[in-house]
This record gives C-alpha cells, structure tokens and sequence, in this order.
C-alpha cells in the first residue's frame, strides 16, 4: 500500500461519499485557505482507495515545509492496523517531500455528552492510537461543538427543542420576523450586524463554496413593524373579547364560581396586559423603522447531508426579539425536507450552565460532540522543536510591534 497524489476530480468523488466527510476536507475548503494542495490518497494493490485527505502548505522555512490537514483524515479510525499502516506511508511520503511536522485538526468524534452533560459515547481506544504515533496534542482545551442529528420531519425534531427555544420562536413569529435566502449572497447587511467578521474569509467561503456538493448561502431575518402592531391589535381584541365572556361569567350570580373559571380570567388578564404591552413596543419600532428591516444574519455551508452554521449576527438593541432562534429554525425545517440529517452549531467554550451560548445551542436538542482535537504529526523530530521556536519568536515580535 502506497500514499499517492489524486486529481481534485478524484478527491471530490472519494471525499463526497465517505462517512467522516467535513466541509474542512473538501476541494472548496482548500481553494480557501491555500495555494498549495496536495489531494493524498492511501491505494492498496488492487488501486483501490482507502484513505484520502487535503494537504495544505501553510509555510515554507528554506527547503523545509510545514503543512496542515484540515478536519479529519478521511479514513476508518476504527481500523488500527490500517491507520497504523497509514501514518507509517504518510511520514514517508512527508519526508521526501522536506515536510517538518504537519498539523492535523482532526474533528472525528471521540466523546459526546447528552443534553445533561453526561457522556452517552466514549472511545479510548483512538486516542491511545494517536499517543502511540508521532503525533503531539495542541492545545490542552477541548474541541466540542453541539450537533443535532435528526431523521425525523420538521414537527418531530421541533419537539426536541426545549421549552425556551420553542417559546422563543413563536414569540419571533408573533413579532412579525420573516426569514429568507438572500441570492445574491449579499454580506453588507451581515457586516452591518457584526462588525467582527472577517470580511476576506467570509468572501473566500462565499467565492469558493458554490459547487453542487457545498455550497455556501446567506439567511437573514427581518421584521415588519407594520404587521408587528396589527398582530398584536388582532391577538389583544381577540383575548379582550375571550376576557368580557369570562367576566360576564363571574359576575352572573347564578352561574358557580369555580377555580377554573376565575384562573381562566386571571390568565387572560395577565395576556391582556402582555399584549398590550407588545402592542407598546411594537408601536416604538415602528416610529423608529417604518419599513421592513433586517435585524439578524447567518451564513451556512451545506455539504452533502450536513448543514454548518457559521458567522451570525444581530441587531443588538433587538436581541430579545429572538431572530437567531427563528432564522436556525427555518433553516433546519427546510433542509430536513430536502434530506438533511445533521446541523452542526458550532463550537462551544465549556458545559458550563451559566455560558450561554452552550445553553442557546443546546436548546435545538443537539448533544456535544469532544472532537480528537488538534495534534501534529512529526516527521522530522529534531527541526519540529527549532521551528516550533522559530515560529513563537515570529508572533512574539508581531505582537509588540502592533
């Protein structure tokens, strides 16, 4: 068995079929980060392809290369030998081609917690095999993002929503926010909401990732203060009016009073002032937005049957209007009726119940998912440490010269 280099042709159509394929590990991706790619492919006697993955050239020191795989090797890490036997062509294949170390991200999944923080999936078996070769962890942080998986329809996987991310959509919904595509992949408004976009990424991701097998889309939400006042006039005269039959009940003399009735009647009060109190704000939006606007933003990639959410944004003085719970719900609905089973939300910093942006994640009825993490993989053990320095005096100097 052998390390070989494919065509991108050859990449895509290995990549796009197997099970641990990422949007990292896509010809896209690579046309996005690099100038330099190798698409590696791992054949046996028979040519026949058992592994693949994007090789990055990130830097070059004289003669001598640095290189990054994106994502994860596209390979069986189920299958020790075969991944041992890999590694072992790979590190050969890196040599001869001066590669010092190579930076592996690795997202396949190794541990995953339910919506309690408690691990449902452990396996202990693939980071052992990574300590036994010459890779090395970066970083000492734990990569996890929340996933939602999900073969039900669109009303099933809504159930699997917690009590707050439902009333929050349904808020969004009574609110008069609207979610749509924005074909012409647009990003001034997203920009407008987050200032701390990174402009030149986002427009290599939209420039790139518009193939078929991934492509990159833009959603926004906007709100329409008009309906946003006649919604909350229809909902407040149609609970007045539910509110003077409970009233007319109570007061009859002749009809029992029971604790049904009078918690009906203060239940409806207590809408009544609620409405009436939207019907206040939404009156206030409308003096400041006479027409529709844009209050929420995302970008997506869809590849093959996964859908990543990546940079947001949000009108901050509107934030308690909820259009990030509403925009992913829309999306999720859609792209489940076009057979997509996996909504990735992105990464969190800790399972912390007070962080929250975990307990806004985890509100879709994902679980977490602790990635392998990123290791590198020496090659050459004696100039891994020299560059590594290197490269640490280089963002020193960077740093205190800004």
């Amino acid at each position: 068995m052998k390390i070989i280099e494919l065509t991108e042709v050859q990449f895509r159509n290995y990549s796009k079929l197997h099970s641990a394929r990422n949007y990292f590990q896509t010809v896209e991706y690579a046309h996005t980060r690099s100038e330099v790619t190798y698409y590696l492919g791992y054949i046996n006697e028979s040519d026949n392809t058992l592994m693949a993955a994007t090789l990055l050239l990130e830097s070059r020191i004289n003669k001598f290369r640095v290189g990054y795989v994106p994502g994860s090797f596209l390979i069986d890490y189920n299958n020790d030998n075969l991944f041992k036997d890999f590694i072992i062509s790979l590190k050969e294949y890196l040599k001869n081609k001066k590669y010092v170390y190579v930076t592996a991200d690795n997202i396949s999944t190794y541990k995953m917690f339910d919506k309690n923080g408690d691990i449902i999936y452990y396996d202990t078996n693939i980071i052992k095999l990574f300590n036994d070769l010459s890779f090395r962890k970066i970083g000492k942080v734990p990569i996890r993002n929340i996933v939602l998986e999900s073969e039900k329809t669109p009303n099933e996987t809504y159930m699997l929503f917690n009590a707050n991310t439902k009333r929050n959509i349904n808020v969004s919904l009574k609110r008069a926010i609207t979610i749509y595509k924005d074909d012409t992949n647009n990003i001034n408004s997203l920009l407008e909401l987050n200032k701390d976009i990174n402009v030149k990424y986002i427009n290599n991701i939209l420039k790139n990732f518009n193939s078929d097998y991934a492509k990159a889309e833009i959603y926004y939400a906007k709100i329409s203060p008009e309906k946003y006042v006649n919604n909350y006039r229809y909902l407040l005269k149609e609970e007045e009016e539910k509110n003077d039959k409970l009233n007319d009940i109570i007061q009859n003399v002749n009809i029992k009073k029971t604790d049904s009735i009078i918690n009906k009647k203060m239940n409806s009060d207590k809408r009544i002032t609620k409405y009436k109190n939207e019907i206040i704000k939404a009156t206030n939006l409308y003096t400041k937005y006479t027409n529709d606007v844009i209050i929420g933003g995302i970008l997506i990639i869809k590849n093959n049957r996964e859908i990543y959410f990546l940079d947001e944004g949000y009108n901050k003085d509107l934030s308690n209007f909820y259009s990030s719970h509403l925009i992913k719900w829309e999306i999720i609905k859609k792209y489940l009726n076009e057979g997509y089973k996996i909504f990735n939300f992105g990464s969190i910093k800790n399972m912390d119940k007070q962080n929250g942006n975990y307990i806004f994640k985890l509100g879709f009825g994902g679980k977490v998912y602790e990635y392998i993490g990123t290791y590198d993989l020496i090659v050459n053990k004696y100039l891994y440490y020299i560059i590594k320095i290197i490269f640490k005096i280089k963002i020193f100097i960077k740093k205190n010269h800004k």
